[in-house]
């Protein structure tokens, strides 16, 4: 049995639109320098809270507070009135149905969306019966703190030696790397292979199509 643990923004589904525009939305209302379209999307991975802190790093509690609230409001909006916040990349549906067949492995998702917003991506594909454990932002402790995977793996009754966890950013990858799980970076999300290499990337795909040819020859690790 092997576990395959997903990252979902900018590893399965593309929500960079709706990610810059409501960051964006937020720091203006509230009278704070609007972060760059390359930090918003840096930062993509962490936590929403420690993000917000890390792009205003003098704001207050307070305007943090205001920000948060705004940017998740705008960022329900904008998923909801247009399928560019949500687009599944290329080729993951397809991947995630060929690795639901096989009767020897369990999927996962670890993500820092919150609850509502990964049923929302999980059910409008369609691709919710294929996931055997689903964690947010809502169930523990953020990446790159391990707790999350560790959590994914236990409800799944596997071993570090049994889980693949694959992802766009470096988080992921200190994550994986906590939790003694092989991690796999890809190459079309919101951090250069560069970062996901320096982060202890186990191995690279830079296309869907080497995602599953490295998956299909994973070494033992562990």
């Amino acid at each position: 049995m092997r576990l395959i643990v997903f990252d979902c923004d900018g590893t399965l589904v593309d929500s960079q639109q709706a990610i810059v525009s409501a960051t964006s939305e937020a720091f203006e209302v509230v009278g704070v320098a609007v972060p760059s379209r390359e930090d918003i999307l840096s930062a993509v991975g962490l936590p929403i809270e420690v993000a917000m802190r890390r792009h205003a790093p003098d704001a207050d509690d307070t305007q943090i507070d205001e920000i948060l609230t705004l940017y998740r409001a705008a960022h329900i909006r904008l998923s909801q009135q247009s399928d560019r916040g949500q687009v599944l990349f290329d080729g993951m549906k397809e991947i995630i149905e060929m690795l639901g067949a096989e009767s020897d492995t369990r999927l996962g998702i670890v993500t820092m969306k919150s609850r509502r917003g990964l049923n929302r991506v999980v059910d409008a594909y369609g691709i919710r019966e294929y996931f055997a454990t689903l964690k947010s932002a809502d169930d523990g402790p953020g990446k790159p703190a391990p707790d999350l995977l560790l959590d994914a793996m236990a409800e799944c009754d596997v071993t570090a030696a049994q889980t693949v966890m694959i992802g766009d950013t470096s988080f992921d990858m200190i994550m994986a790397k906590a939790a003694n799980a092989y991690a796999i970076g890809v190459g079309w999300g919101y951090q250069s292979v560069e970062e996901v290499v320096e982060a202890g990337a186990d191995a690279v795909a830079e296309q869907p199509e080497k995602l599953v040819e490295l998956l299909k020859n994973l070494p033992a690790h562990g």
